[in-house]
């Protein structure tokens, strides 16, 4: 079971913070500094991929998302620290608990939303979930790292090692869905999106407990 929950959360978003504890009404989250736009390292500003007409500042909040999700990897090796829930600060709970057992070899979604594993491919994503852990297809990918657990020190280990071992970054889910490691998610979901502004570019759409990308 979940013996170690943190949320990731930028100095400067309060709000965010406050919205975040209220909604989960728990305190043993352990709050998680993000790394801004204004500390993203100049190479990893150059080592990021973005697309052409990507705003230098979504950019750099990409950056600046990715770091934040490393440094806390590193933190779980360094610490040795098993099952770990991490949440994003726009994480809301809902009805379904997360598991007290799950598979140790592997990463668990308890949040996010379904694509094809072809980035570019936008068609529709039709999976035929059951209630409780489910395999992801070898076809698809799991989109945000809004809330995931990582089940071992050791697992974190690996993660790290693949994406380091890389001339190229992406953001951070993207990497997550191209590096070896088996994804397994929680149907439905434990956490969808609240529906707070993102912090790194403005969107129209969010998942829900369903791991859709629906419209607010």
């Amino acid at each position: 079971m979940v013996q170690h929950k943190y949320f990731i959360n930028l100095d400067k978003d309060v709000q965010r913070k406050e919205r975040f504890l209220e909604l989960n009404k728990k305190n043993d989250f352990i709050r998680w500094r993000a790394t801004p736009r204004e500390e993203v390292s100049e190479e990893l500003d150059k080592k990021m991929i973005s697309m052409y007409n990507y705003p230098k500042s979504s950019h750099l909040a990409r950056c600046g998302c990715f770091q934040s999700h490393i440094s806390l990897l590193e933190h779980i090796v360094e610490n040795k620290l098993n099952d770990v829930l991490i949440c994003e600060d726009d994480a809301a709970p809902t009805h379904m608990s997360i598991p007290t057992e799950y598979p140790k070899d592997g990463i668990l979604y308890v949040g996010g939303f379904l694509h094809k594993k072809k980035m570019t491919d936008n068609s529709e994503v039709i999976i035929k979930s059951t209630e409780g852990i489910n395999d992801l297809p070898d076809d698809h990918r799991i989109l945000m790292t809004m809330s995931y657990i990582i089940p071992t020190w050791e697992l974190a280990e690996y993660i790290l090692q693949k994406i380091k071992s890389l001339k190229r970054y992406r953001a951070i889910d993207i990497l997550y869905g191209n590096i070896d490691v088996n994804t397994r998610y929680l149907f439905p979901a434990a956490f969808d999106e609240n529906g707070m502004s993102s912090t790194i570019h403005k969107k129209s759409k969010r998942a829900n407990r369903y791991y859709e990308w629906v419209n607010y």
